[in-house]
């Protein structure tokens, strides 16, 4: 594993949680070993996700519905690359939504892991 490639998944993930939050609200960060993988999950209080905006937020220069509880714009890349980082390392990354927030999800395979 490249663990500064995985470093800037985990800030990719958390800043965007942070960008969507209101302000003062709880950001988990849960990480388990499930079916051989290691999973992480992001879970925001954000506006939510949308589920036909689960999959396109993680394409290049896409973004969802939701604005940015501080107004900051942002390209549409970051998701993109955590992306890119996480598949590279042969794990898989989704976000799944609802009206009281979104979770993201990345996992990788334990096997070969250091």
């Amino acid at each position: 594993v490249d663990g500064p490639k995985i470093e800037q998944v985990m800030n990719n993930l958390i800043t965007n949680a942070v960008k969507f939050s209101p302000p003062r609200s709880e950001i988990k960060v849960e990480l388990a070993s499930i079916e051989g993988e290691a999973r992480v999950a992001v879970i925001d209080q954000g506006p939510g996700l949308k589920p036909e905006e689960a999959e396109r937020v993680l394409q290049p220069f896409s973004q969802g519905g939701a604005v940015s509880t501080r107004g900051e714009k942002g390209a549409g890349l970051g998701l993109a690359i955590a992306r890119r980082i996480v598949e590279g390392h042969g794990g898989r990354i989704w976000a799944e939504g609802s009206d009281a927030g979104s979770t993201f999800f990345f996992s990788l395979p334990l096997s070969g892991l250091t």
